[in-house]
């Protein structure tokens, strides 16, 4: 099946017979479509020594090992010390093949860590992280975060937060979409929203301080828009006749846009800013999937107006015109990263491929081309991975793809039916869930 919960979405426009009646192969959205394969490197092995007994300090350490160790760059060991000699240590340790040692240190409010090049047994970097929540797994995510830059001179997302849909059959009910958040790997999943509707493309908010998920969810007269809190606590945001979905933020928050039909068929596209709407699409056709850059000045979407056929346009807020970015075959579901590339699905050869368009030389780059329909792709905040849905026949998992390494990894299960995923900002305090926040009615 093609981009299954692409074209679900749209049918619940009115008038959609045009998006969805031809499902023949297509020629890719561009004329140059390469997938590059990165050079494979051994990892670098690296040391995280707790210096301490507390099994707090210990829970910390394998929780910062396994977020070091994800992308594959590094292999990550954990040691408990009681204390430390550093510089014989260190030394110890480069006999013993590691590259590189992380020291922490714990007191009642705070951790510190210290990195060391064992070559050298010189401190690379070391600084004082303070308690934020009360959650280890949390903490760890922090500092792994501060971390990292000093590791590859790029930024992480261990402390941001994945959401998604996900099917649920329940004895003798019938079966029901839930929402879903996760950490970073789709690790700790735990169920947000779990009323007996249909719900669709969950959205986190820009607020850093205030993390809110939004969703759309079916009703008797139509789709809303919803929006939850990290203590279970929702709202209606959005109410219209027809649908009301995909909403997208700047990053200071103070700009919002989203789809909705207002009941007249076609899906437009709305601008919410200092409590004022104002339309921002005027066609035939059907408008979806915005993606509203970081400066709050261009909104990225897709539309079928005029082909009939989906392709990708950006709209400048402040001048009102509007640049077709792709002009052929089937392309849709645009997600707009702060570094300037825009990452969209392509039908190619009857199979949906990500492909990466960047502002800057103005060129696109297929970069998956396996088996599998590749499905509402989402950056994370660092930039470097794409979580995206895959479909195979009646199957349809998550995966996190590496655009630096071109590897792929699933993070939901095989017997698993997983959509909509998209990524958090990283929130001034890691997002924890009240013990019983779960939405049933």
């Amino acid at each position: 099946m093609i981009a299954r919960k692409f074209f679900l979405l749209l049918s619940l426009c009115a008038g959609m017979h045009a998006f969805v009646a031809s499902t023949e192969p297509a020629e890719s959205a561009q004329q140059v479509a390469v997938s590059v394969s990165a050079v494979s490197h051994a990892p670098l092995n690296m040391l995280v020594v707790g210096v301490g007994n507390e099994p707090e300090l210990h829970e910390l350490a394998i929780y910062m090992s396994k977020d070091l160790a994800f992308s594959g760059q590094f292999a990550v060991d954990t040691l408990m010390v009681e204390r430390v000699r550093t510089r014989k240590m260190i030394t110890d340790f480069a006999q013993q093949g590691y590259t590189l040692i992380i020291f922490l240190t714990s007191s009642s409010n705070a951790f510190e860590w210290r990195l060391y090049d064992a070559m050298t047994g010189q401190m690379i970097q070391g600084k004082k992280y303070r308690k934020r929540g009360a959650l280890v797994r949390g903490w760890a995510h922090e500092i792994a975060d501060a971390i990292w830059p000093e590791l590859t001179g790029t930024k992480s997302s261990f402390a941001s937060k994945i959401a998604y849909c996900k099917d649920v059959t329940e004895p003798g009910k019938k079966r029901q979409t839930h929402v879903i958040i996760a950490d970073y790997d789709g690790s700790n999943q735990q169920t947000i929203v779990a009323t007996p509707t249909l719900h669709v493309a969950p959205r986190w908010n820009a607020d850093l301080n205030n993390p809110l998920l939004f969703y759309s969810e079916s009703t008797s007269s139509n789709i809303r828009l919803m929006c939850i809190t990290m203590q279970g606590k929702r709202r209606i945001t959005s109410n219209f006749d027809g649908i009301n979905m995909l909403p997208t933020f700047s990053g200071d928050g103070t700009k919002a846009v989203y789809c909705a039909s207002k009941g007249h068929g076609n899906c437009q596209l709305y601008l919410f800013e200092k409590g004022v709407f104002r339309r921002l699409t005027h066609n035939d056709g059907n408008n979806v999937s915005p993606s509203l850059s970081h400066d709050g000045k261009t909104v990225f979407y897709c539309s079928d107006a005029p082909t009939g056929k989906p392709q990708i346009y950006r709209y400048d807020l402040a001048t009102k015109v509007c640049k077709q970015i792709t002009k052929r075959g089937f392309n849709f579901c645009p997600q707009y990263h702060a570094n300037g590339k825009l990452a969209y699905s392509s039908l190619v050869a009857g199979q949906v491929q990500i492909f990466v368009y960047d502002q800057a030389t103005d060129t696109h780059t297929q970069i998956t081309s396996d088996e599998g329909s590749k499905d509402e792709c989402f950056w994370s905040p660092c930039g470097s991975y794409l979580i995206f849905s895959v479909e195979k026949g009646a199957s349809s998992r998550l995966a996190l793809f590496n655009v630096h390494t071109r590897q792929q990894k699933y993070i939901t299960g095989i017997d698993e039916q997983c959509s909509y995923p998209c990524w958090s900002p990283l929130y001034t305090e890691f997002p924890v869930l009240d013990e019983h926040p779960v939405c049933k009615s």
